[in-house]
């Protein structure tokens, strides 16, 4: 055998084992990054509770026409308001509500899905039609804030607009 035919030979048997040794190192690091990816997942969904927080009770959407729309004083300046979403508005709007005043916002759609969001603060909840979600700001400052959907929800999901009033006068 020559020189340059053995030469061939074990450089071919080099390749194909180290083509072999390479495909198993890919498949054992896209398999740890497979599962990187959906632990951490995992952890910021489940473990940080990046998911809608809810009360947990369900209700009937029809039977949300009665209470909608009130706001209840439930402490020196503490407010609960029942927020319903319809395609395409809040009910109710305009909100006025006092300066300093911490207010509970109970969510819920008769309809689709909606969000309901305040800018310029951090409430953001998903409105589901048949669970009611609730989340508690203070707002310390006055001016105007709009309530938007931020969930598509249809045709005229662009004009669903709400205001919320926080007079400079605290309670």
């Amino acid at each position: 055998m020559s020189e340059t035919g053995a030469s061939s030979a074990f450089e071919d048997a080099f390749h194909k084992a180290a083509e072999r040794h390479e495909r198993a190192w890919v498949f054992l690091a896209v398999t740890m990054l497979t599962l990187l990816l959906a632990g951490t997942m995992f952890l910021v969904v489940y473990a940080y509770g990046i998911v809608v927080r809810t009360d947990g009770f369900r209700r009937d959407p029809a039977a949300l026409d009665a209470p909608e729309g009130s706001v209840v004083k439930t402490g020196p300046n503490a407010y609960t308001v029942t927020v319903v979403a319809h395609l395409w508005r809040w009910s109710p709007s305009p909100l006025r509500i006092p300066k300093g005043a911490t207010v509970t916002f109970r969510v819920t759609s008769a309809d689709v899905l909606h969000g309901f969001a305040i800018q310029g603060t951090t409430v953001n909840v998903t409105a589901v039609p048949g669970i009611t979600g609730s989340v508690t700001y203070t707002f310390n400052r006055p001016g105007t804030f709009n309530i938007v959907c931020n969930e598509y929800c249809g045709l005229e999901h662009q004009g669903m607009l709400g205001r919320i009033v926080v007079t400079g006068d605290p309670a």
